[in-house]
């Protein structure tokens, strides 16, 4: 195979891939596809790294957990006297070491150096962290990626039993959690340095997420595809009984505001309004269509209706203000008196707030939209990368798969 046609050197590099967030050369990639054995040690490394984001009670681990991570340490093969061994094994059983402690963090940082692999590869989810942005991509090795500006400081990959797809990312303080449907997860992440700190398994996965911070301390909140609110490694409700839902539809918004807790259920129009130390139900509006999103604004609560409505409601419930507006969109944010909204289907719509003409912009995959300073926005548009926008949707900066600066596009 062109490039790389030797198991040894690719070794140590799976290892610092896995452990230290090392892209892999695009060398490297093509020999993992065609070599079995390497692609074997890679998953292995992954489950590992998995077991060790764990969330989970202190108690012994599985025997077959404890089997596997022997049979991994003492799997190198006899070699002639002299001659390197196929693999590192000690810092995958420094991991597992670390796992049954319960240590839970891993650090990692971009390798700059020529043929890296993708760092923007399908960006989903897209979260200020003050002076810098932190982008989740879809793709089959969970990509975390830091920007500031226009370039790229750090990038690490989760893995995942299946492909990540994240729905929803939050900041609170210097931490960002970051909702993963497809593995039933959400991720604990300090933006700098780049770390993932602690995994929290949600099962059936996560629709929508809100952080808050006050005198009783700091608390993420989060609505389950099932039906299910609750507090992460806390009480939760079950607001409905659904069943589950394809990740394409997994969507629901969840904000504190004005001492409620508000969150949507787009299965049956409503918005529930809730105690947020209790998480009883105070009571539910029924907005009608498919509620998906929530922002504050002046006072009141603007919903976002997938079904084409941006609604402006009061915490009493009543709908003050409504725009009409093209396709589904499904994510929006607001800076000032606009509000950007986002539709996979492939446009981004401006709505001004204190009046004036609703206008929309076609791009390739919008999945997720962030206000930023001075009126400009940052839409995570799938595999077109990452693209900023003026307030009058002119593109200023926009970054591709490899966190290359693209030409800008009116």
């Amino acid at each position: 195979m062109a490039g790389l046609t030797d198991c040894t050197p690719l070794a140590a590099r799976l290892e610092a891939h896995v452990e230290q967030g090392v892209p892999l050369t695009a060398d490297e990639q093509a020999h993992l596809r065609g070599c079995e054995a390497c692609r074997a040690d890679l998953q292995l490394l992954r489950d590992l790294q998995l077991a060790l984001l764990e969330d989970v009670p202190a108690a012994a681990p599985p025997p077959e957990l404890r089997g596997a991570v022997l049979a991994a340490a003492h799997a190198a093969p006899a070699r002639p006297a002299g001659t390197a061994p196929r693999r590192r094994w000690w810092p995958a059983a420094l991991s597992a070491a670390a796992m049954l402690t319960g240590a839970l963090t891993f650090t990692a940082f971009l390798n700059q150096s020529g043929g890296v692999a993708s760092v923007l590869p399908d960006p989903a989810v897209v979260v200020s962290t003050g002076a810098e942005m932190l982008v989740a991509s879809n793709d089959r090795s969970g990509t975390l990626t830091v920007l500031r500006g226009d370039r790229v400081r750090a990038s690490l990959t989760v893995g995942g039993r299946q492909t990540p797809w994240f729905t929803e990312g939050v900041r609170l303080g210097d931490r960002v959690f970051l909702a993963d449907a497809a593995n039933d997860r959400v991720l604990e992440v300090r933006a700098w340095p780049l770390q993932v700190l602690r995994q929290y398994r949600v099962p059936d996965g996560v629709a929508g997420l809100s952080a808050v911070s006050g005198l009783d301390g700091a608390r993420v909140y989060f609505k389950g595809v099932r039906g299910e609110v609750g507090v992460l490694g806390g009480p939760q409700v079950t607001l409905a009984e659904e069943t589950g839902q394809p990740l394409a539809d997994v969507m629901d918004g969840v904000l504190l505001f004005g001492g409620q807790l508000f969150v949507t259920h787009h299965l049956s129009g409503e918005v529930c309004a809730l105690d947020p130390d209790t998480l009883a139900v105070q009571r539910r509006l029924l907005l009608g269509g498919m509620p998906v999103a929530l922002a504050p604004y002046e006072g009141d609560l603007l919903v976002l209706d997938v079904t084409g409505r941006l609604l402006r409601v009061s915490t009493a419930g009543e709908i003050l203000q409504r725009w009409a507006v093209p396709g589904h969109p499904d994510k929006f944010s607001v800076s000032g008196r606009a509000a950007l909204l986002s539709d996979r289907a492939g446009t981004v719509t401006r709505v001004p707030l204190g009046g004036g003409a609703v206008t929309q912009m076609t791009l390739d995959h919008p999945m997720d939209v962030l206000a930023l300073p001075g009126g400009a926005f940052a839409v995570a548009e799938g595999s077109r990368g990452l693209r900023v926008l003026d307030s009058d949707l002119h593109t200023t900066v926009h970054l591709g798969q490899q966190g290359q600066l693209l030409l800008a596009r009116p």
